[in-house]
This record gives structure tokens, C-alpha cells and sequence, in this order.
């Protein structure tokens, strides 16, 4: 049966936030926001908009009394916390939090994949009581290939990578300081193969409480500075081969429904994946909310991922996830310099501002979509978007 909950909330207040709000008002829904200040992008949409801040146990604990539901803006909050602040209280969390505590961290998604025979990077935990130099040094040695450290958790937007390509003694510098960082934070750190990828590909799937899954088409994400940067789709009209988007389908729907098992799952979640020179698909990361690669639905497919991110916690019927033609998105991001004004969109794009109060370099700002008849159009579709970037930055 479907759950109806009479007050639903976000926990959150950025751009995501601000985008699952427009979604949750086609549906005739008022979320409530937790954001910290009057200024954040969903507070801006949000009547119902709530100031505090997840990391006071205070104010989190006030918003949830006022709540029925709630679905988070993203994975990084401290589940302990969100179990202490809701304790006595009616509110349910979807996806649960103990879904939350096992997606957030990095070595605990590789975990799951393995359950599910779902391939990915050869990776190497490093010890707590190792010297992270040395072990960097002596694991490139043995390997013989190049790295990627990550952090466990809290990475997002490149932030939590470094990538060590060549000689990893001329990194010593920089592997001090980023482990030092994680240490900091009480995050473990890996260490990954460096996949020699021909692309980064990406899919939504959708997942209904009530057992229901679907999907968006598989795109291509392109990533600037580690940030996404272009999202073109669908895929398979652009080079791909179908194989790969049934293959990343059946890994989105075998992910779904393991995780369903044990506590309620729903929504919208995100799969990224290195698509190896050799044609083979390997898992990157998960996102268990709305993302990035699919800002392009809010104008190119029947129903939004963030209309669709509500019908699945609530468990209402999914909306179609289908799109006519090709479609293309471009993050605008933010530089070290005075930008006068908006980006002015041609007639064909579609532009998506997220009311940011400042401006810094690499901040996601907006993004802009366009949407076109067949995979011909994609090259003036790319031209227009970059162009009206290149024009809103002074180019």
C-alpha cells in the first residue's frame, strides 16, 4: 500500500533540494526544508522552509517533529545522529538509514557489489597503522600501474580523489596531505586501479516502495576537474552499445531490490561507470538520491527524476522515464572573476538557476539542457550550450 504521509520533508537546503521541492509541488506536495539560512537555493522555493543546520541535534530533532517523511538532499549526513534526533518520533526516513549508513561509504558499496557480482576497480584498503607514503610507493611498485586514492566518504566533485599517474614518489607531498585530511575527518582512504576508461557512463534507476522499478536511459558524463561537467543521452544513439545500458539496467534493478530487502528502499538512485577500452562496464560509484547526470530530465524525459524521486518513497505508480530524441546538459560553474548578469539561453536551451548568494570557483551556479530531434542535432545542441556559457562568462 502506498504511504501518504500527511507533512513530508527534505534534509537539505541546495540546489538539489531546491529542484525536489519544484518536483514535489507537481504532486500537490508542500515539503518542509531544513536549510541554514533564508539565502539557500531551496529556501528560496520553500514556504515551508525551516533554519538549523542537520549537525545541531537540536534544530534536526524540532524538524522532524514536524515531519512524516523524510528524504535527504544527499548521503553525507552522521546516521547516528539522525537515529538519536528521531527517536520517539513518527518520522520515517526513506531510503532508511541504515541503507544511508552502507551507500555513504565508498568501501561499503564495493561490499554490496561484490555480493551481487557486480564488477568494479581492483582496490587496496590502506592500513590505519601504515606510513601512507611508503604504502603508496611500495602498492604502485608491486601493481605496476597507476592509482587513484579516494576517500571513503565524504568525496563528491573531485573533492576525496587523487590520482597518481607515473612516478608515485613525486606525489609525496600531495599523499601526506590528503590522507592527513582524511584522517581529520575520520574517513578511511583506498586505493583504486586507474582504469584507462574510454568513457564515463552513468543511470538512474527508480525504485518504488512498493516493488516497482525503472529506469532512465544510460548517458554520457564528461568531468572537468573531477566534476561533471556534460551529460549527453541517450547513449545508445550516441555510440554506445545497447549491451551496455541492458547490462547497467540489470545491475540498477539487481541493486534496488537487494537493498529493498531489509528495510524500505525508494526513489531515485544513481549508478556511475567506467566503460573500459575493452567494452567491459565497471562500477564507479553510488549515489542513493537524485543526481547530477540527470538534471536533463526536468525538460527532456515524460517525468522528471525529481518528480519521480517522490513517487517512489511514497510508493504512487512511477512515472515514465522515456525521452524523445537526444538531449544534452551543461553544469554552469563558477569562476575567480565578476560575471555580470544570467546566461541568456537561445531558444532551444533551457536554463535552470539555483539562486546562489556567491559565487566561487567550480560552485555549481545552474545548469543549462537542451533537448533535439535525433543524434544529428547533438553538435549544434553542444555549440549553443557552450557558446551561451561562454558568452554569460565574458568569453
Amino acid at each position: 500500500m502506498a504511504f501518504f504521509p500527511r507533512r513530508v520533508g527534505i534534509l537539505g537546503g541546495g540546489q538539489l533540494a531546491r529542484m525536489l521541492a519544484q518536483g514535489a509541488f507537481s504532486l500537490g506536495l508542500g515539503p518542509l526544508v531544513l536549510a541554514e539560512d533564508f539565502s539557500d537555493p531551496a529556501a528560496q522555493v520553500s514556504p515551508g522552509a525551516i533554519f538549523g543546520s542537520w549537525e545541531n541535534s537540536t534544530s534536526l530533532r524540532r524538524f522532524l517533529s514536524k515531519i512524516d517523511l523524510a528524504i535527504y538532499e544527499n548521503e553525507f549526513l552522521p546516521c547516528d545522529r539522525l537515529k538519536i534526533a528521531g527517536s520517539g518520533l513518527s518520522v520515517r526516513f526513506i531510503p532508511g538509514i541504515q541503507t544511508l549508513y552502507l551507500l555513504q561509504d565508498k568501501l561499503r558499496q564495493k561490499e554490496i557489489l561484490l555480493r551481487l557480482e557486480i564488477p568494479f576497480a581492483p582496490y587496496w584498503k590502506m592500513p590505519k597503522d601504515s606510513e601512507p607514503v611508503r604504502w603508496c610507493l611500495e602498492l604502485r611498485e608491486s601493481l605496476g600501474h597507476d592509482l587513484v586514492l579516494k576517500w571513503a566518504k565524504l568525496g563528491y566533485d573531485g573533492k576525496g580523489t587523487l590520482i597518481l599517474v607515473g612516478d608515485a614518489s613525486d606525489h609525496q607531498k600531495s599523499i601526506s596531505s590528503f590522507v592527513k585530511k582524511a584522517l581529520a575527518l575520520g574517513v578511511d582512504v583506498f586505493a583504486e586501479k586507474k582504469i584507462g576508461f574510454k568513457r564515463e557512463l552513468a543511470i538512474l534507476g527508480v525504485y518504488s516502495t512498493q516493488g516497482e522499478f525503472k529506469h532512465y536511459p544510460l548517458v554520457i558524463s564528461e568531468q572537468e576537474n573531477g566534476i561533471c561537467k556534460r551529460v549527453r543521452g541517450p547513449a545508445v544513439l550516441l555510440g554506445v552499445d545497447p549491451k551496455l545500458e541492458k547490462l547497467a539496467m540489470e545491475y540498477a534493478e539487481k541493486l534496488a531490490r537487494e537493498l529493498s530487502s531489509e528495510e524500505p528502499f525508494g526513489g531515485v538512485f544513481a549508478m556511475e561507470f567506467f566503460e573500459t577500452e575493452k567494452g567491459e562496464l565497471l562500477v564507479n560509484e553510488i549515489a542513493p538520491r537524485v543526481h547530477n547526470t540527470g538534471h536533463y530530465s526536468i525538460d527532456a524525459s515524460q517525468t522528471s527524476q525529481f518528480e519521480n524521486h517522490w513517487r517512489g518513497v511514497l510508493g504512487m505508480p512511477l512515472g515514465a522515464c522515456s525521452s524523445q530524441g537526444v538531449f544534452a546538459m551543461l553544469n554552469l560553474l563558477g569562476v575567480d572573476k565578476k560575471v555580470q548578469g544570467l546566461p541568456n539561453p537561445t531558444s532551444r536551451l533551457h536554463l535552470h538557476w539555483y539562486g546562489k548568494s556567491e559565487m566561487r570557483s567550480g560552485r555549481k551556479m545552474g545548469h543549462l539542457t537542451a533537448v533535439g530531434e535525433s543524434e544529428s542535432d547533438m553538435p549544434g545542441l553542444m555549440m549553443e550550450l557552450e557558446n551561451c556559457e561562454k558568452l554569460w562568462l565574458g568569453g
